[in-house]
């Protein structure tokens, strides 16, 4: 008996690619209606389709279509699949963004539809993170169906296997064998398609899904595929018009089926790093709308519903944005001004909502009865050291218990005669999820800022940074940092080059297809000038400054002794085309692996060269529980190891939209990827003990949330000078990253995540809800708890708070 062939008729719909969004947009409604009309014409025919925000602009665009579809599903011929808002990249979101995916996509389709996916659907994603089975498992979903990695880029045992994350968790997964799309060819390509499923089915003692229809940019299944299949089946019982849905419902109950526990990759990896601009662009605003979230919740107000729905209108702006040829950065020019147009107006809605609600608590505090009181808010639901510049002037700073703080007068970026050219720096401890206060005294605005600046560079400038007991050198002749000790142990942290900026020739497309790594002509950038910026009781900070072609790098390199974090500011003035910039990071500690962070995860990763799509940290140790050190970023998503080297992939310049299979015009100037000016922050975090490693994802957060703060007048106020309002038990590696307002909006929840990979206890004080809960925490675990309001009970829920 031959094996079954499930024909999953679909229609894969990019809204943003090679056309902008209202082109995409539009193509929606017409394949919804072109899918209601083959069913109405045929009798077995079932259309499966996913992404919850298609479904949402059918609905506020066409109710008639709308209501068509409501009730096609309700009939069995509409399959909804993939609980997530849309296909997004599935490398680059935060973990909570992709819990975001599932929760508004979920909750979307049970209202409308009645019905939530029970699979997850990605067949165009570049590449699926260890850590997805969690996720989908934990909204809803058991089962999933990509297509990327194909066979000739990662193997696997099987078509259809037990797909495994990194924390333990299963769900069963299938890989398309060969495109979601009919072809051109709709009736003789679909035959042999088919016949080529039906060969391998045969060889794999299992059934598989053969997907047809028109996709990409829309159509679907077509009068031409629907006949095709008619004459097929008359002749061949076993191909049957299906959907994923059923499909896996058969093959859950199989024998036999292989486990894989990888994560599943890689598939172009161009797209890791393509468009740096929207990637920091995703980064920032992620960031910003937790930062958001948590402040709220533990701040409040009468306005907290109406804030928490624009919160939610801006996760889905950034959800859309997520789309994968968005975010990995392949689509046209002409696409990205909206994209990055949503992601900025994300901003200023957090920007806007937070100063609001921090100045609101702010005016309520008892101030300093003399000097100025700056109150820092800290985002983390843990204690935080960390450094922080006041724009301004002063003789003292002063803790909230009157302590003196060593302080130093850095520039900022203003040059003028007035109070607002220079800042102070200092270190601060701030409480878990609260504010603390600090005192300038005897604030003054008659420094000769002209002295000051020629005195900051005028320096002789050596080329040993130092601060506390760490010292780091830059070589001479190349500018590269060859050199990070700690004066106190004699522990080297860099080797080989050390640290600087190397420019790869880059002829690959935009998605870099068929390739693993970059091994073009390498060149280091020319030392240009090394200069001492700052030097004080806290940090040192130097500039170095490269040029190569017509491009410059500048880093600001800050030492800070006292934390042991050498902090590297990169400016970058990019005119390169068909050429890439990696920030190369050389230690002492050459391994075959490193570490780094995966969604709401971390992963072991191959130090051979190859090309990895990364997160915000990853570390570089020769043994497990020794030395090493981490490096941490705020929005690079692309590099590579080898041999004790981790080169940052900053940025590279294809042609937008550049496809392998096409050549770029030499007679014409083409628009070229990441031209002009950006910014990256890159931290490094040398530490001789795995208890520094085990806090890499805490150390992330915080250079990715870092506090903020406010300068008040003097006034009385009911509230101290310092407070906690939520906090989780300091040397835990377990991590709360969200509060926010249940979607019920009668419950507080709180997600907490084991980011360390090991069995975990954490105790946690809501202080403002007055409660306090213990948790317990499976390697790698995420847990979502539910607080209702009406009782304060604390339940644990899963990621779609049903």
């Amino acid at each position: 008996m031959k094996e079954k062939i499930h024909l999953i008729g679909n229609a894969h719909i990019d809204i943003f690619w090679l056309w902008r969004w209202e082109e995409g947009f539009q193509e929606i409604r017409a394949t919804f209606a072109s899918a209601l009309d083959r069913i109405k014409e045929h009798d077995q025919f079932i259309f499966t389709s996913a992404c919850a925000y298609y479904y949402s602009l059918v609905e506020s665009t066409d109710p008639g279509l709308f209501r068509r579809i409501q009730e096609a599903v309700k009939a069995g011929r509409w399959r909804i699949v993939g609980g997530w808002w849309l296909q997004p990249d599935c490398n680059a979101p935060a973990g909570e963004s992709f819990a975001r995916q599932g929760l508004y996509a979920q909750r979307y389709f049970k209202e409308k539809f009645g019905v939530t996916a029970t699979l997850g659907y990605n067949v165009d994603s570049f590449g699926h993170n260890g850590n997805l089975p969690q996720i989908l498992k934990k909204s809803g979903m058991d089962s999933y169906v990509f297509m990327r990695p194909m066979a000739h880029e990662k193997t696997l045992p099987a078509v259809l296997f037990n797909w495994e994350g990194v924390d333990g968790t299963k769900v069963l997964a299938h890989r398309l064998m060969i495109s979601y799309n009919s072809e051109s060819n709709w009736g003789e390509k679909l035959v042999k398609k088919i016949a080529q499923h039906t060969e391998a089915a045969a060889k794999e003692g299992k059934p598989l899904m053969c997907f047809y229809g028109v996709g990409n940019h829309g159509g679907g299944p077509t009068i031409e595929n629907l006949k095709t299949i008619d004459a097929l089946k008359n002749e061949s019982p076993e191909i049957v018009y299906s959907d994923p849905q059923k499909y896996f419902e058969e093959a859950s109950k199989l024998p036999g089926i292989p486990t894989v526990k990888d994560e599943l990759q890689y598939h172009a990896i161009g797209c890791y790093s393509s468009l740096s601009k929207v990637k920091r662009a995703n980064n920032a605003t992620e960031q910003a709308l937790l930062f958001a979230e948590k402040m709220l919740a533990v701040t409040g107000g009468a306005d907290i519903s109406e804030n928490s729905a624009a919160l939610t209108a801006a996760w889905k702006k950034v959800l859309t944005n997520q789309f994968h040829d968005s975010l990995g950065g392949c689509s046209i020019p002409e696409a990205y001004p909206k994209i990055l147009a949503a992601y900025a107006w994300g901003q200023e809605t957090v920007n806007h909502m937070t100063a609001i609600l921090f100045q609101r608590l702010t005016s309520r505090i008892a101030t300093f009865k003399d000097g100025s009181t700056v109150i820092v808010w800290n985002p983390h639901p843990w204690e935080v050291k960390q450094t922080i510049e006041v724009i301004g002037l002063a003789d003292a700073v002063y803790d909230s218990k009157g302590n003196a703080l060593p302080f130093e007068i850095v520039p900022t970026a203003a040059i003028t005669s007035g109070f607002f050219s220079q800042a102070l720096r200092f270190n601060i401890n701030l409480p878990p999820l609260g504010y603390t206060a600090y005192k300038l005294d005897k604030l003054s605005n008659s420094w000769d800022t002209r002295a000051f600046l020629s005195l900051q560079y005028t320096r002789t400038a050596s080329n040993h940074i130092r601060s506390g007991d760490w010292d780091a050198e830059i070589d001479r002749e190349t500018g590269f940092i060859t050199s990070l000790i700690n004066t106190k142990t004699g522990t080297q942290f860099l080797g080989g080059e050390g640290i600087g900026p190397v420019i790869i020739d880059d002829e690959s497309d935009t998605w870099t297809h068929a390739l693993s790594s970059y091994k073009g002509a390498k060149r280091k950038m020319a030392l240009e000038s090394y200069t001492l910026v700052s030097q004080g009781s806290v940090t040192t900070e130097y500039e170095i400054v490269y040029k190569l072609f017509t491009s410059a790098v500048i880093l600001r390199v800050i030492l800070n002794g006292e934390l042991g974090t050498l902090d590297i500011k990169t400016r970058v003035v990019w005119n390169e085309h068909h050429r890439l910039l990696k920030l190369r990071i050389g230690s002492v500690f050459s391994s075959k692996a490193f570490n780094s962070e995966i969604p709401y995860g971390a992963i072991e990763r191959a130090a051979d060269g190859r090309e990895w799509p990364l997160q915000r940290w990853a570390i570089l140790s020769s043994q497990a529980n020794g030395p090493g050190l981490a490096v941490i970023n705020d929005g690079i998503y692309s590099g590579s190891a080898e041999e004790g080297s981790l080169d940052l992939t900053l940025l590279r310049s294809p042609v937008y939209a550049h496809h392998e299979t096409q050549h770029p015009r030499p007679d014409i100037q083409h628009r070229y990827v990441d031209q002009g000016e950006q910014e990256f922050l890159v931290q490094l975090r040398p530490y001789a003990t795995q208890a520094v490693q085990e806090n890499i994802a805490s150390h992330a957060l915080e250079l990715n949330q870092p506090p903020v703060y406010v300068i008040e007048s003097i006034h009385s106020g009911e509230l101290p000078l310092e407070h906690s309002f939520c906090s989780i038990k300091e040397g835990s590696s377990a991590i709360i990253s969200t509060i926010k307002r249940s979607e019920d909006g009668n419950a507080w929840i709180v997600r907490a995540v084991e980011t360390g990979g090991k069995k975990n206890e954490a105790s946690v004080d809501f202080t403002w809800l007055g409660l306090r809960c213990n948790l317990s925490f499976s390697p790698y675990e995420i847990k979502t708890l539910k607080i209702a309001d009406k009782d304060n009970s604390i339940s644990e829920t899963n990621l779609l708070e049903f």
